[in-house]
């Protein structure tokens, strides 16, 4: 006897309705000519199918589970698909309120994570990587639209030409942090770079880590260097007041965002950095560097609020926000769907 593929797997239900729009959702629909009244056949475009046992009691213990601390049910333990992207899955849990039980994790030939159907089925989701084309580095990012450490991480690699595979983790939900954590990242913040088993969850971190490889990163003069460091180190630990009252939005236009005192400081301190070397080159310190990345989602912060700027300020505004590499950010950004009410300000 020889096996050669699955054909379905069945998961027992219990409210036949609420199961239907549960894997709708998912991209099954009801096959008629293979249903009956006591078990529902679904399938997807891609012709997997599963079979829906109507035939699952209701109990107490089972209707009011704790998701943090889900039962184990005896028998078969989970069905497993192949999907073309975990991010996929992970926003649309996050969408839909569908907790993700465990991951995304990374276990070398897949990417997967887990979650559970009305029924505390547990489902499986596995984001299979090319054969013999693994790359060295994991990403793992916030939502392009929202996430302006995640996009200055994005924008050096990309800049470096470094390879990488790419995670998004929805931030800014219950358990983004604790996902961020399950990849590596200690402190539950994106972005987290991963090579191999060992993870780095810090921008200037993993922009100084590159600098080891790849002198691009920096100025080549040792004192453009000095410099460069130092005002992309004031981005990382100042600005708060400018960050707290535009957080990034890159696809929104026409916001108004409250101007204090402290917020038109941080202003004025962007422009005269952006204007000291007035004149002498189109970027701060010659070459396109990692100071002008760390800046990117500032340019796109005063696009967003209609922050006026003029001459020379203005100029390096519209040529930050035209690279190649951060409008191709912007463009993926103003394609994703998700909202984070707490950053739609203004």
């Amino acid at each position: 006897m020889r096996i050669t593929s699955y054909d379905h797997v069945g998961l027992r239900v219990t409210d036949r309705a609420r199961s239907l729009a549960f894997y709708e959702a998912l991209g099954f629909e009801l096959d008629h000519e293979y249903s009956s009244d006591t078990a529902l056949e679904i399938v997807n475009a891609a012709g997997v199918r599963l079979n829906l046992i109507l035939n699952g009691e209701p109990t107490p213990e089972r209707d009011n589970i704790l998701l943090d601390r889900p039962q184990k049910w005896p028998g078969y333990t989970h069905a497993a698909f192949i999907v073309s992207s975990l991010s996929e899955v992970i926003e649309w849990a996050a969408a839909a309120g569908v907790r993700i039980t465990e991951g995304p994790v990374d276990w070398g030939r897949r990417l997967t994570c887990f979650l559970r159907d009305p029924d505390s089925n547990v489902l499986e989701f596995n984001e299979l990587k090319p054969d013999g084309a693994t790359k060295p580095y994991t990403l793992i990012l916030g939502q392009k639209n929202y996430s302006s450490w995640s996009m200055r991480a994005w924008l050096l690699l990309k800049f470096l030409d470094v390879p990488f595979e790419e995670v998004t983790v929805p931030v800014y939900r219950p358990q983004s942090r604790d996902a961020v954590r399950a990849l590596g990242g200690q402190t539950g913040l994106v972005p987290v770079l991963r090579e191999g088993d060992t993870a780095m969850w810090d921008t200037l971190a993993i922009f100084e880590h590159f600098y080891e490889t790849h002198p691009a990163v920096w100025p080549a003069n040792r004192k453009d260097r000095m410099l460069a460091r130092s005002v992309s180190g004031e981005i990382h630990s100042g600005f708060g007041a400018l960050r707290a009252a535009m957080p990034v939005n890159t696809r929104a236009r026409g916001r108004v965002a409250a101007r204090t005192a402290e917020v038109e400081a941080d202003i004025a301190r962007v422009v005269e950095i952006w204007t000291a070397r007035e004149g002498a080159t189109p970027w701060l310190f010659g070459s396109f560097c990692g100071a002008d990345i760390m800046f990117a989602p500032i340019a796109a912060r005063f696009q967003t609020y209609g922050v006026e700027l003029q001459g020379a300020a203005r100029e390096y505004q519209h040529r930050l926000l035209g690279h190649p590499l951060v409008a191709e950010w912007l463009r993926l950004g103003a394609e994703e769907t998700d909202v984070i009410p707490v950053l739609e300000v203004g």
